[in-house]
C-alpha cells in the first residue's frame, strides 16, 4: 500500500493508516498462525530492536525530500520482491546477532518510509526455518511494530486526523481478505503459487510508482 498512498498521504499520516490495516489483518490471521514456543523470546527481542529505532526513522523521514522517500521504498520493494520472486538459494544461520540488525532496519525503515517488513521478511527467508513457522513469525512481528508505529507517528506530529481514513482502509482491506478465502475454496492454490502472485503484484505496484514519479519530475 505505501508507495502508491505517498501520492496521497505525508508520512507520518500514511504510516498509521497502513499500520492498521496490518494489526486488523494480524488479529485475523492471529488464530491460524501460531508462532511456535522456541520463537517468542525471540519475536519480543525483535520488537524491542524494531521499537527502538522507529522513532529515528521517523525523525530522518521527516527531513528527507517526498520525491526522494518515494523513489527510495518503490525501488526497495521492487528488488525486495524480484529477490524473492527468483528463489534464492542464499542461506543464514539463526542468531540473536541477527535477529537484532534485521528487525532495527526493519523498525528504521518503517518510521522513514513506511515499510518495515522486507529486512526481517528476507532474513527470515534465508534460514532454514519452514514457510509455516515464517509466516507466523512475520506476521506477528509486523503487527507488533504496527502498533508501535501508529503510536509514534501519532505522537510525533501526525495526531489522530489520520484515524477518519480507516473508514476507507479497514473495509477494503476485510474485502480483500474476504476475497481471497473465496477465491482459495473455489481453486486449489498451493502456497508457492500465493506466494509468486503477492510478489507479482509487489513488482507491479513499485513499478508503476516509479514510472509516475519519472513522470512527474519532467513535468
Amino acid at each position: 500500500m505505501s508507495p502508491l498512498l505517498m501520492w496521497i498521504f505525508p508520512i507520518t499520516f500514511l504510516v498509521p493508516i497502513v499500520m492498521s490495516a496490518e494489526v486488523f489483518g494480524g488479529i485475523l490471521l492471529s488464530r491460524q498462525w501460531k508462532v511456535q514456543s522456541e520463537d517468542k523470546s525471540r519475536l519480543r527481542s525483535m520488537l524491542f530492536f524494531a521499537a527502538l529505532l522507529l522513532p529515528l526513522g521517523l525523525w530522518v523521514g521527516s527531513f528527507a525530500p517526498i520525491w526522494l522517500i518515494k523513489g527510495i521504498t518503490s525501488l526497495l520493494v521492487l528488488l525486495f520482491a524480484a529477490y524473492l520472486l527468483i528463489k534464492p538459494h542464499f542461506k543464514v544461520l539463526v542468531s540473536r546477532t541477527f535477529d537484532g540488525v534485521a528487525s532495527g532496519l526493519s523498525g528504521l525503515l518503517l518510521g522513514s518510509c513506511g515499510i518495515g517488513g522486507p529486512p526481517v521478511a528476507l532474513y527470515l527467508n534465508a534460514t532454514n526455518h519452514p514457510f509455516e513457522r515464517i509466516r507466523a513469525l512475520l506476521s506477528q512481528f509486523v503487527s507488533g511494530i504496527s502498533v508501535f508505529a501508529i503510536i509514534a507517528a501519532s505522537l510525533m506530529g501526525g495526531g489522530l486526523e489520520w484515524l477518519k481514513y480507516l473508514l476507507i482502509a479497514i473495509p477494503a482491506y476485510g474485502f480483500g481478505m474476504a476475497l481471497a478465502s473465496y477465491l482459495l475454496k473455489k481453486r486449489d492454490i498451493s502456497f508457492e503459487v500465493i506466494r509468486s502472485i503477492c510478489l507479482m503484484l509487489l513488482i507491479a505496484n513499485s513499478s508503476f510508482n516509479l514510472i509516475l514519479l519519472f513522470i512527474s519530475a519532467w513535468i
